[in-house]
């Protein structure tokens, strides 16, 4: 599937994205968009938020060309197709922060998500499970209202109202100047382990944590992080490392784990690794009351099928490992990774209040000043 799919004036498409912010602004809403998208956005928070950004990007690919079909995911699906992926990618998700709307994800591209990325065209029998069906039914109504539309003008008017609402959608994450850069190792490794203990929230915080050690250690560009209980994942584990040769080949991953690891566990990553053709493979399993497993047998049974098994127990083994193989100095790499970690709480959606613990584990408050707040997609 192309990216740039020639029947998208991205220029234009960002021009339009900016005139219609503005005139939401000003009031010009038309109330009737308003109050549907308000409410599959309202559904869409307990269930599947990628669908909000696929409704946006569907509203703006009417507003460049009425004819485009609403319900397209790929370019290739028809003559009136468009490539959905691409147009969401290349306009909406990086002039969202400007105009300051939330897409309902954070992700680069939130249609690289199940089910966008398998299908054609969204349709009422897409494969979601059972929760989502309900999202699913509203947003096809809401491209079926978008396919009846005759007009840019028309097409505009849902623009403005898709504005309006996910302004309001917004979390606010308090700012990167509380960091400090004089944390010890082992001053680090103590606010890591208070911060995991205090709440999981679904493992976001012990997963952002992998990602940013991973970061320090590999760079960004090679990192991939999998969406916390995300079933369609392209990789096995939670935390995976590009290969420097190849970047379609996986180097390492890791499976996060702050509730307690089975042997089975063990075996059954091991065997989803071997399949995937991963030879370096680690669990971080760091949750208290982790009993004893049997590492030497998991390990012999891993070699046998041609992986490294690592297993790491405890934060200190994991990031005492991190900033002695990274390739930046230990004393640079202590300054960094508080920001790096704060940067992947953000990117997990870990909620606002948790980001905030984060900094005040890790720094201090400003002339005693209370913190402005900024917003983050």
């Amino acid at each position: 599937m192309s990216e740039d799919d020639p029947r998208i004036d991205k220029a234009r498409a960002k021009a339009i994205l900016f005139e219609e912010a503005a005139r939401a602004g000003a009031g010009f809403i038309d109330p009737v968009w308003e109050r549907l998208i308000d409410t599959f956005s309202q559904a869409c928070e307990n269930s599947s938020r990628t669908h909000i950004a696929f409704l946006g990007t569907a509203i703006l690919a009417k507003c460049i060309d009425v004819r485009f079909d609403a319900f397209a995911v790929k370019e290739a699906e028809s003559d009136r197709a468009y490539s959905a992926r691409g147009l969401c990618h290349n306009v909406l998700v990086p002039n969202a922060p400007e105009i300051d709307i939330n897409l309902g994800v954070t992700g680069k591209e939130p249609l690289n998500n199940q089910p966008y990325f398998r299908v054609q065209r969204v349709s009422r029998d897409m494969p979601v499970r059972g929760p989502v069906r309900p999202v699913i039914e509203m947003l096809c109504q809401l491209l079926d209202k978008l396919e009846a539309l005759k007009s840019e003008a028309e097409a505009r008017q849902a623009l403005r109202a898709f504005i309006a609402v996910r302004k309001r959608y917004g979390q606010r994450y308090a700012p990167l100047t509380r960091i400090t850069s004089a944390l010890t190792a082992e001053q680090l490794i103590a606010a890591i382990e208070e911060f995991v203990a205090e709440s999981s929230e679904g493992g976001r915080r012990a997963q952002a944590i992998v990602a940013a050690l991973m970061n320090l250690f590999a760079g960004e560009d090679r990192v991939h992080v999998g969406r916390v209980n995300d079933p369609s994942r392209t990789v096995p584990g939670d935390v995976a490392v590009r290969s420097v040769d190849d970047p379609e080949k996986w180097e390492r991953v890791f499976e996060v784990r702050d509730k307690p690891v089975s042997r089975e566990d063990l075996l059954l990553f091991i065997t989803r690794c071997r399949d995937a053709g991963i030879a370096e493979v680690a669990i971080v399993a760091v949750a208290g009351g982790q009993e004893d497993i049997p590492l030497a047998e998991a390990r012999s049974w891993a070699i046998e099928r041609g992986l490294a098994l690592s297993v790491f127990k405890t934060w200190a083994d994991l990031v005492t490992q991190v900033l002695y193989w990274a390739p930046t100095p230990q004393i640079e790499g202590l300054a960094q990774l508080p920001a790096l970690i704060y940067a992947r709480l953000v990117a997990l959606e870990v909620s606002p209040s948790g980001a905030a613990a984060w900094l005040d584990l890790v720094g201090s408050p400003e002339d005693g000043h209370p913190q402005d707040t900024v917003k983050i997609f």
